[in-house]
């Protein structure tokens, strides 16, 4: 795993200044590959390249070129079929000078030109310069694992693995995107293909981006194709998937590193454990985090699995005294992130790097397999609508919007009902509904909101041809911009935070196309969710597994922001400086503050929007105001007494 920067000039060859500015930004992301750094300088083009050392530790150092050093390539992930690739290229008549899996990148790119990255199976950001055509390709992998941001003016394109880098160019300044803070507030996140930072991008999964001749254009490679249908039994369904997530465990076993996993207790990790546990021949390390608050602690199912596969098992509980790592947490995430499960994510990361260098997830599961409780409710809601008729939907609202506080969690049922099915499932997912925003946002920062909303984002993932079950339509949009632009960007960076390398098997692209093959009852019936996933791997894990209830991976927030945290809203989310940014009326976020303080139940819990807002205003202290870390923290601290 490592970290990858470059620029590309277009009229004209790099010289010292770029290679300089290229060292600048790597410098930024050595937390991304603490073991070696390396440079080239080819033409109109400087890569950069930080390592961390998983295969082929010896000769695996980047940027790595063919025979005659026409193509060169800088390259951060893991290729998980590079073996069987490496014996057909060499048959061909390549030359291989390392076993590595960057080296087999630069072959196939010799041998298919643009469609190699249509025969990788890894997690991937590439920056490929194919000097003969002067040609600069970019790219992610199929789902997203691996970041790659970029900026262009008139003179060139600069790309890295992180924000962080990009912004250690002089010419690209801190100035935030509306439309991102708004976004932000919704879905916790900043969906790509937009950054915070105007005039900085995101490359979108399954895409490249090529520079040629002074001109850019993007191509996407590969689509999550629900329209294919399996042609089998289910039970041959159940051993097809069992034979894959075995197959998706092994490739990803090799490592001349340490390796481990993370284990939750559910059947996600669960089952990747069971495999790992067969596969390794060896004990596996397994991590996780806990909590004091029985209703949010999974040690318990961990315990069970942990000591049913005869793990090295370790624990971490996260107590709120855990706020100190918040800026460092904020530092790494590059945007403003509102995802609570950060925080444990990064604890987990944080312990596991202790023991191994290489970790399994169990991360896709849900998505895949239609796991979350959210996808049962959404099509609730959608019989509803069609059995209710639209005169009473509508007045329901009405009265709604009368008599209720949007801030009620029953509200957005009322807004849901009135709704299509991808812009009702996306107001399930949002933290702030746009009726909330409309009353907390200031009249200047109003003004600069114009054009796509946040819900109607969702709507990006529809194909435009195709007819497929509501569930899958569900799970495309969370394939394509919650897993992406959250779970994986969340996991990513955590875990780079700590230069821990994690592989997800469930997210092995051939998975992904066998899950959006099976019918919708395959995957979600009157017994739940994950119901072919759970028949898959049945007989490997335990019976208490197998039957528990799912639980999510936050934190307590609306208990310690009552108690633990009360003065983190006080001096951070109040602050003048919070309203000095101009983006809220403070007497709105006030009375968001009062509603949470005096309502103790589930319904008018706004803990949610309390962390939205105080990581919202870290990231300016960290980004914007330039303060350090190591300050912030102190601050932090002192809020606990």
């Amino acid at each position: 795993m490592c970290g990858i920067s470059g620029i590309y000039t277009f009229e004209r060859d790099c010289g010292v200044r770029e290679r300089d500015l290229v060292r600048a930004m790597n410098h930024k992301m050595i937390h991304r590959g603490p073991d070696d750094e390396g440079y080239c300088l080819s033409g109109s083009v400087v890569l950069g390249h930080r390592r961390l050392s998983i295969i082929d530790l010896a000769t695996g150092k980047q940027p790595m070129c063919n025979e005659d050093e026409s193509v060169w390539v800088v390259f951060n992930g893991e290729i998980y079929n590079y073996n069987e690739w490496r014996t057909d290229l060499i048959a061909r008549g390549h030359r291989f000078k390392t076993r590595s899996d960057t080296e087999v990148i630069v072959h196939l790119y010799e041998e298919y030109g643009e469609s190699f990255l249509s025969r990788l199976n890894g997690m991937f950001a590439i920056a490929l310069w194919d000097e003969r055509n002067r040609r600069l390709i970019l790219a992610r992998d199929r789902v997203g694992k691996k970041p790659l941001y970029y900026h262009v003016n008139g003179e060139r394109l600069a790309f890295a693995s992180e924000l962080k880098a990009l912004l250690a160019l002089p010419d690209v300044q801190p100035a935030i995107n509306a439309h991102s803070i708004d976004h932000y507030l919704s879905f916790l996140c900043v969906p790509a293909a937009e950054t915070i930072i105007s005039k900085v991008s995101k490359l979108e999964p399954a895409t490249y981006l090529i520079c040629e001749k002074g001109k850019i254009r993007k191509e996407r490679y590969w689509h999550i194709d629900f329209d294919r249908k399996y042609r089998g039994t289910r039970a041959q369904g159940v051993a097809d998937l069992l034979d894959l997530l075995l197959d998706a465990v092994k490739i990803r076993l090799e490592s001349d590193v340490p390796l481990g996993a993370f284990l939750s207790g559910g059947v996600d990790s669960s089952s990747v454990v069971a495999l790992m546990a067969r596969l390794a021949g060896k004990r596996v390390k397994t991590t996780s985090i806990g909590f004091t608050e029985g209703s949010f602690n999974e040690l318990a199912y961990a315990r069970v699995a942990a000591d049913h596969f005869h793990t090295d098992h370790n624990e971490k509980i996260l107590s709120p005294n855990y706020v100190q790592y918040l800026p460092r947490i904020v530092y790494h995430l590059d945007e403003p992130f509102a995802d609570s499960s950060a925080l444990p994510t990064y604890l987990l990361c944080q312990v596991t790097r202790q023991q191994v260098t290489v970790a399994l997830s169990g991360d896709g599961g849900d998505e895949n397999f239609a796991g979350y409780d959210r996808y049962a409710w959404a099509l609730k809601e959608e019989r509803w609508r069609r059995t209710i008729p639209a005169f009473w939907r509508r007045l329901g609202l009405a009265l709604g919007r009368a008599l209720l506080s949007p801030y009620w969690r029953g509200y957005t049922l009322l807004e849901n009902l009135n709704q299509e099915l991808l812009p009702a499932a996306a107001r399930t997912l949002f933290c702030f509904q746009e009726d909330i925003k409309s009353e907390i946002y200031s009249d200047t920062f109003r003004d600069q909101l114009r054009g796509l909303s946040a819900a109607e984002m969702f709507l990006r993932s529809e194909p435009k041809n195709g007819h497929v079950s509501s569930l899958s339509r569900l799970q495309r949009a969370d394939l394509e911009l919650y897993l992406p632009d959250d779970i994986l960007t969340k996991v990513d960076r955590m875990s780079m935070a700590h230069s821990l390398e994690v592989r997800a098997p469930l997210l092995d692209y051939r998975i992904v196309e066998l899950a959006a093959s099976f019918p919708s009852e395959w995957k979600l019936n009157d017994e739940g969710g994950k119901s072919i996933l759970k028949e898959a791997v049945r007989s490997l894990i335990p019976p208490e597994i197998y039957h528990r209830q799912k639980m999510g991976f936050g934190i307590p927030l609306g208990r310690w922001f009552r108690k633990e945290w009360s003065r983190l809203v006080e001096n951070i989310v109040l602050s003048d400086r919070a309203i000095c940014r101009g983006y809220f009326k403070p007497e709105a976020i006030q009375k968001i503050w009062k509603i949470h303080q005096q309502h103790r139940t589930w319904h008018l819990d706004l803990g949610e929007h309390l962390w939205t807002l105080l990581m919202l205003e870290l990231w300016h202290r960290l980004y914007v105001d330039g303060e350090t870390t190591e300050n912030l923290s102190e601050e932090l601290l002192g809020t606990m007494g």
